[in-house]
């Protein structure tokens, strides 16, 4: 047997070595040329150019590489393979997927390949599967019922679902219950794609499945705090340093008017009047900032324009690392206490001023009747008293016809004096209590005064009285009636009024007292000043009977006082 052999040695490393081995057969031309592509040939391709079906190959271990020895009939081959550069990439691959599936285990996320239909059963499940859910991948694998089993009840149809759509959809994301090994029902985000054979045949389902119980859990604690604070009636606002709003609850939007997208991104300065912006930064803002917490009452501007007052908590809001990042507010609204408090400190200082005008008024009235009394009633008894003494004197001695007629006219001056004395009396006594009230009732009260104050003044005056008989205690009865004369003197006063319009109605429940005049006009300055007494002991008196009195002025406009008391009938007890 005679061999020719010729060999070319590859120099790099993991380079295959070829010798050919001719058997007889096979010119050196050809052989020179095979062994020149060797570098082009992978094994198999080498092998195909000795494949005969009248050859047998053997295969030997040498170190640590193959030698391929194949004989036939006309000739033979023997190739040198090198494996070091294989095994080397199969060693780097097994590198890299230790490194995936240390990676896959520290991630609460698992990949798998599931059936396109059916029970949509494992038929690939990454290690890590175990790590979230206490089963095996095997146990995925041999049980393709075991994913659908431990749905949650409330979830099962709605996941089942979402994967029947698939081949209409191609993609699904959706989260769901799922029970794990220790009975424990967590969430999972599943997020699948469909893959399809070329023919467009459904091949698989491959997905990700992710355990976001830890999110879900704390978006539902941020859900539960959000849901808290939108429950709370009061306002609960947070900014962050530059004082832009970042949140905005419904007390917020309830008490203020701004809705939550109305305030989001907005200074908030934007609540405040205007002239209270420095008070803002200095008093409000710049504490917090300096002590970490602060206190303090605020005025604050509603949608509406109306100033509302509140009682504000502030604290500085911080992040993990305790840097403050935004400024948490809390407050009540104590709008309507500070009115009840301005208004006691207002009626405190009326009442005062009431108590002392009351004591001028008593002293007044009681130097006004002694004066009437002194010099009307005084003088005219007196004079009274001289003439009777001068009738006593002369009477006896009277027996001329001179002497009667004498007599006889001082008699009358004495009686003209006693009518005219009479004729004060009553009048006192009417400005003291008029008899008509006590007599005839309310409403012929209101009549009479309407009348004489008409004689008085020249002010036309149209009385409108529904029912005529109004039935009331003596005490509202008074009240009212002393109300309608004051406001009667004021008219005369101040008003320049040429007609009044007076209603004086009865309701099932209320009397009211409605006067109206057609003249300048009360400013608003003199509803409440310090010299406004009467309209102080008007509005007393409505109080004093648990009624209300209301006066409405404008300039060049008239003015109108209503009176509504609660019906407290004479008689009731």
């Amino acid at each position: 047997m005679s061999v020719t052999l010729e060999k070319k040695i590859a120099t790099g490393l993991g380079s295959a070595l070829i010798l050919l081995i001719g058997l007889g057969i096979g010119s050196h031309r050809s052989a020179t040329a095979l062994v020149g592509k060797q570098e082009e040939m992978n094994l198999a391709e080498s092998s195909k150019q000795v494949d005969r079906t009248d050859s047998f190959t053997m295969a030997l271990m040498i170190g640590g590489s193959v030698l391929t020895l194949v004989l036939g009939v006309g000739g033979g081959a023997l190739v040198f393979y090198d494996l070091a550069k294989r095994r080397r990439v199969e060693n780097a691959v097994r590198v890299k997927q230790a490194y995936q599936d240390l990676i896959l285990r520290s991630l609460p996320v698992a990949m798998y390949s599931a059936k396109p239909l059916g029970d949509f059963g494992a038929l690939w499940v990454s290690e890590n599967i175990e790590e979230l859910t206490g089963f095996s991948a095997r146990d995925f694998l041999n049980d393709s019922s075991l994913w659908a089993a431990r749905l949650h009840p409330l979830d099962k149809e709605g996941a089942l679902a979402n994967f029947t759509t698939l081949p209409q959809d191609n993609t699904l994301s959706m989260e769901y219950r799922w029970r794990t090994h220790d009975g424990e029902y967590r969430w999972f985000r599943d997020e699948a794609v469909l893959i399809r054979r070329e023919d467009g045949a459904l091949q698989e389902i491959v997905g990700l499945w992710t355990d976001i119980t830890m999110q879900r859990k704390a978006e539902e604690l941020i859900r539960r705090q959000a849901d808290i604070i939108n429950q709370v009636e009061e306002t609960v606002i947070t900014i962050d340093l530059d004082g832009y709003v970042m949140s905005w609850n419904h007390g917020a939007e309830k008490l203020l008017g701004h809705s939550t997208a109305e305030a989001l991104g907005r200074h908030i300065s934007f609540v405040y009047p205007a002239e209270d912006r420095e008070y803002l930064d200095r008093e409000v803002l710049a504490p917090v900032m300096a002590k970490g917490t602060h206190r303090v009452e605020v005025r604050r501007l509603t949608k509406d324009g109306d100033i509302r007052f509140a009682d504000l908590s502030l604290t500085l809001q911080k992040d993990g690392s305790n840097a403050p990042i935004g400024i948490i507010g809390y407050s009540m609204d104590i709008t309507e206490r500070k009115r009840a408090e301005e208004a006691l400190v207002d009626s405190r200082n009326q009442l005062e001023a009431l108590a002392t005008r009351l004591q001028s008024v008593r002293e007044e009235e009681r130097t006004r009747i002694a004066l009437e009394v002194h010099d009307v009633l005084g003088q005219a008894l007196t004079v009274l008293k001289m003439d009777l003494c001068w009738i006593a004197k002369h009477l006896g001695d009277s027996t001329t016809q001179a002497r009667f007629e004498s007599l006889h006219a001082r008699v009358n001056s004495a009686l003209g004096l006693i009518d005219s004395t009479l004729q004060s009396v009553r009048e006192i006594a009417t400005e003291l209590r008029p008899g008509v009230l006590d007599q005839l009732g309310l409403a012929a009260a209101i009549e009479w005064q309407a009348r004489t104050f008409q004689e008085r003044t020249g002010i036309a005056c149209d009385i409108v009285v529904r029912p005529h008989r109004i039935l009331v205690s003596d005490e509202q009865s008074t009240a009212l009636f002393r109300i309608f004369q004051e406001v009667l003197t004021n008219v005369a006063r101040h008003a320049q009024a040429t007609t009044v319009r007076i209603r004086l109605e009865e309701s099932d429940d209320h009397v009211s007292l409605q006067v109206t005049d057609d003249g300048r006009g009360i400013p608003e300055g003199a509803m409440t000043g310090p010299r406004a007494f009467g309209m102080l002991g008007m509005r007393l008196r409505a109080q004093q009977q648990g009624g209300e009195l209301t006066i409405r002025g404008k300039p060049g406009a008239g003015t109108t006082v209503i009176v509504r008391i609660p019906l407290h009938r004479s008689g009731d007890d």
